[in-house]
């Protein structure tokens, strides 16, 4: 579970740069969007290839990395800005913090997701991926069979 706002992006109050250094310091191949980073609420999820795709673009058009960038369509009278609405995908998969582990399982398996927004109350409070699913099963896995040779000593 990857919990808090160093893995999540605001609607609004971004830049070209801030979005960047997001992007640099999170290994993560996708971001949920919130509301703001008090509420946590889920806007959407945009994947790292839709920012970089845009930021690339940007930088081709000579935009300074103070240009502002929001997640929904906003009035002209805000000036100029990216919108990355057309990007975002407003309804990602959410799960509630308490669903059994058999049934997110079984979620990454019928559905093909990657990952599964946890949220508390329409609140984000983590983001789980199927590798981590994963590595926690191997890991369960090679704790029993370790288990099962030591019994036999």
């Amino acid at each position: 579970l990857h919990p808090g706002p160093q893995h999540a992006m605001n609607r609004q109050g971004n830049t070209m740069d801030s979005i960047e250094g997001i992007m640099k310091t999170s290994p993560h191949q996708g971001f949920p969007v919130v509301t703001d980073f008090k509420d946590m609420l889920v806007v959407g999820y945009i994947t790292r290839h839709s920012l970089r795709r845009v930021l690339s673009k940007c930088k081709q058009n000579h935009l300074s990395g103070q240009t502002r960038i929001s997640f929904e369509n906003l009035p002209a009278s805000e000036g100029p800005y990216v919108d990355l609405s057309p990007y975002l995908d407003t309804s990602p998969i959410q799960i509630v913090e308490t669903t059994p582990l058999d049934r997110v399982i079984e979620m990454f398996k019928a559905l093909g997701l990657r990952y599964l927004l946890v949220t508390r109350k329409g609140q984000l409070v983590g983001i789980v991926k199927k590798k981590d699913i994963l590595e926690h099963i191997e890991l369960y896995r090679k704790g029993l069979s370790d288990r099962r040779d030591d019994e036999f000593i």
